[in-house]
């Protein structure tokens, strides 16, 4: 290795670490994983767009067929 090499973090002192503020952190990480939704409703949710948007089509197709042709 070269002699100016300086690794990317100098290491910390163990007094100047707050465990308050990563604790709090962790929590609330821990908190919005918890909302994500499941994998289930991830994997319906494009089923349910495509279905929705097919309805609309169709229904905008019908309403323009009966009523101006």
């Amino acid at each position: 290795m070269p002699d100016d090499y300086h690794p990317p973090m100098p290491p910390r002192n163990p007094e100047d670490i707050d465990l308050g503020a990563i604790k709090a952190d962790l929590e609330f990480l821990i908190e919005r994983v918890v909302r994500l939704p499941t994998r289930k409703e991830q994997a319906l949710k494009p089923l349910y767009v495509m279905v929705g948007s097919a309805g609309i089509v169709i229904g905008w197709l019908e309403l323009f067929w009966r009523h101006c042709l």
